[in-house]
């Protein structure tokens, strides 16, 4: 042991600057190739914000340290006002061994936890004019607004985190951008305006499709303006959508907010949980940020992540009958339910842009997002937890009186939203007379006055 502890304590200059440059890279958001075998990956945090500490050296020495370990660093992420540096090991017992060292040196290590796309059943369509899905009249009670309704400008971005958009789409607005500007190069990997797995267009298309255009499909926000997109599925080559780590979806989000997104939708989603993500997550809802997930299609009780975390509303899915979906998992955590059976929306390849139906919470979710993004575009004045409070308090009563597992608090319904966020807070019952100083008599008045 002391020989290896000298061999650690002599590295060598110049690979120690290499691992330092390596460690203190920008992250690209980079989805994984679904065939791809990957190490052991863990996420450490603790001493190794480089940037930041006033303890540069002590810092820098942590993050060479993990090399020596065995730890291979392949980037650090500065998210959620922290720090996270993401090592690969070569197998569990290797992973062991570091975390053991690591958390010697007063480090925090967890292992990094796989993220899917929602997968969804499809089935395709191709309308022969513009219509309305389903879903989208039933969180309207029966009827989108008119144009004049939605506002044309927002104060509230939303960015949605799946696999793409599909930016030539006819009937998406033109106008959403990279979240990531690593993400805005048409000839990238993972350029933001490919989809090649449909995934993140459809979702995109419940959000937002155009309405009036005489083609296609309604969005909840129809034509919403200043879509802000990060890619984290679906990398050019890969020949699926595959999946990403949660330490990237944290990254992601960060991505939303530096952009200026104040509403983050997700349809995605894994069974391992992570305190690094759950503690970013409430981070960013401390911040201001409203955060959407599907709550997965297992049709267990299991929960799924992020979306089962208490900062994010976790979507379940209904059918056309306002039953919960088959699919839809159902747990204490689920917070609201929406539509998410044969919802039609927008697709892409391998045929030219059209419209497919989806089943999946997937789907649910962004019913979701676009409501919170209307009400609170229409009522820019109040917060994340006002406009979460009243999609949840606004949500139609299904299933049990009250919040249910399978239906949380509800349907979501735009016009009972806009309503619960115009009620007065409940009332406090009035405070109790404060007591007798002691050895003082009260009067009895009613004696006193016969």
């Amino acid at each position: 042991p002391q020989a290896e502890t000298a061999s650690r304590d002599s590295m060598p200059f110049v690979l120690f600057l290499a691992l330092l440059a390596s460690a203190t890279a920008a992250p690209t958001t980079k989805g994984r190739r679904a065939n791809e075998q990957p190490k052991v990956r863990l996420v450490v945090t603790g001493e190794t914000n480089v940037a930041r500490t006033t303890r540069g050296a002590r810092a820098s020495n942590r993050v060479a340290q993990m090399a020596a370990w065995g730890g291979n660093v392949t980037m650090t992420i500065r998210a959620a006002h922290n720090t996270f540096t993401v090592v690969e090991v070569a197998d569990p017992n290797e992973a062991r061994l570091f975390k053991e060292q690591a958390e010697r040196s007063g480090l925090r290590v967890e292992e990094d936890q796989r993220r899917y796309p929602g997968p969804s059943v499809a089935t395709r369509t191709q309308p022969l004019a513009e219509e309305t899905p389903w879903g989208i009249e039933r969180v309207y009670n029966g009827a989108v607004p008119n144009a004049s309704f939605f506002p044309s400008a927002v104060t509230h971005p939303l960015c949605i985190i799946d696999s793409g958009y599909l930016l030539t789409h006819p009937d998406l607005p033109s106008d959403a951008t990279a979240a990531d500007p690593l993400q805005a190069d048409p000839a990238g990997t993972m350029y933001f305006g490919d989809d090649l797995c449909n995934h993140g267009t459809h979702v995109a298309g419940t959000i937002a499709a155009i309405g009036g255009d005489g083609e296609g499909v309604v969005g909840v926000y129809p034509g919403a303006p200043d879509l802000k997109i990060v890619k984290v599925f679906g990398q050019a080559g890969s020949p699926g959508c595959g999946w990403t780590w949660a330490s990237q979806l944290v990254d992601a989000v960060q991505r939303c907010v530096d952009s200026g997104a104040k509403i983050v939708s997700m349809s995605l989603g894994g069974g391992g949980p992570s305190s690094t993500e759950r503690d970013a997550f409430q981070t960013f809802f401390d911040d201001g940020i409203l955060i959407v997930a599907s709550a997965g299609n297992g049709g267990s009780s299991s929960y799924s992540y992020p979306a089962s975390y208490p900062s994010i509303m976790s979507v379940a899915a209904t059918d056309s009958s306002d039953a919960k979906a088959s699919f839809s998992q159902f747990n204490d955590e689920v917070d609201i339910a929406a539509p998410g059976v044969d919802v039609v929306s927008t697709v892409g390849p391998p045929s030219d842009p059209g419209y497919d139906s989806f089943s999946g919470t997937s789907m649910a979710a962004p019913h979701v997002s676009g409501l919170a993004m209307v009400l609170w575009n229409k009522y820019p004045s109040y917060t994340n937890a006002e406009v979460r409070t009243a999609l949840e308090g606004g949500a139609e009563d299904l299933g049990e009186p009250g919040r249910d597992n399978e239906f949380g608090h509800g349907l979501a319904n735009y016009q009972g939203a806009e309503m619960r966020l115009f009620m007065p807070p409940p009332s406090l019952p009035p405070s109790p007379p404060p007591p007798s100083p002691p050895g003082v008599q009260l009067l009895d008045l009613r004696a006193a006055t016969t």
